[in-house]
């Protein structure tokens, strides 16, 4: 009345495929036994490359685990360690040479320590965004903004870093309100002023440029750019420029 047949993979048996039948006599012929035979080696072998494509995805996570945390590792070693050293040296300098360093020199010294706290802060900060961006943690908080406004700011906490460069703006007068969150959207154009002041030679330009273009349908788009001097992205490096840690 039944039949069981186990199905196997090179891992050993991963299931049983069964038949009962209440027809009297034989319940398969040996023609259908064959068939019956072969399907269960083909599901054998469609679970076997069900399981193998796990196992590639399960390796390439870990693959890809591993390096983020070593990349991860590899950032903060570098990012927390070298504006530390500056200030524990600058620190350190004051205390042990206080009584010889004229009224510039101190201040030099604490415009040193100023500053690479200041970094220090940003990247503990960035770090902590990341962190509750990929938990779902930060909600967006939409309102009517004026575009000139944000780039002032976002200009104004970038002043540092572009202090010696040359910044030119073109934005245009009659920019409408923009619906945004003023606050990430500030944080978006200070990374691209600070990817501009990082990695573009001194003196060089950095031009931010707004404007409004007509669009299907009547709606208009504002366009944003933040151009600089540098050398570029190279080619191969452009899809990978969001990844996290990637320089």
């Amino acid at each position: 009345k039944r039949l069981f047949l186990p199905i196997r993979t090179g891992r050993g048996p991963v299931g049983i495929v069964g038949l009962d039948s209440d027809k009297p006599g034989p319940l398969l012929s040996p023609d259908q036994r064959r068939l019956f035979d072969a399907l269960s080696d083909q599901v054998a072998v469609s679970i076997e490359r069900i399981n193998l494509a796990e196992d590639v995805d399960r390796t390439r996570l870990l693959a890809e685990t591993e390096r983020l945390r070593s990349a991860l590792l590899t950032s903060i070693s570098h990012d927390l360690r070298t504006p530390l050293a500056s200030i524990l040296g600058a620190a350190s300098s004051l205390e042990t040479y206080h009584a010889v360093l004229d009224e510039t020199g101190r201040r030099e010294m604490l415009r040193t320590i100023q500053e690479e706290a200041e970094r220090l802060n940003r990247f503990v900060a960035n770090l902590l965004d990341m962190t509750r961006l990929e938990s779902g943690a930060i909600e967006l908080h939409r309102e009517a903004a004026d575009l000139g406004e944000v780039i002032g700011s976002a200009l104004a906490r970038a002043s540092k870093v572009l202090a010696d460069h040359r910044v030119q703006l073109e934005v245009a007068p009659d920019l409408p309100l923009l619906h945004l969150d003023v606050v990430l959207f500030e944080q978006v154009l200070f990374n691209l002023l600070d990817n501009a002041g990082k990695y573009t030679p001194a003196s060089s330009m950095v031009t931010l440029r707004a404007w409004q273009e007509a669009a299907p349908g009547g709606s208009g788009v504002v366009k944003l750019q933040v151009i600089d001097e540098g050398p570029g992205i190279p080619d191969a490096a452009l899809e990978r420029v969001f990844d996290k840690f990637y320089r």
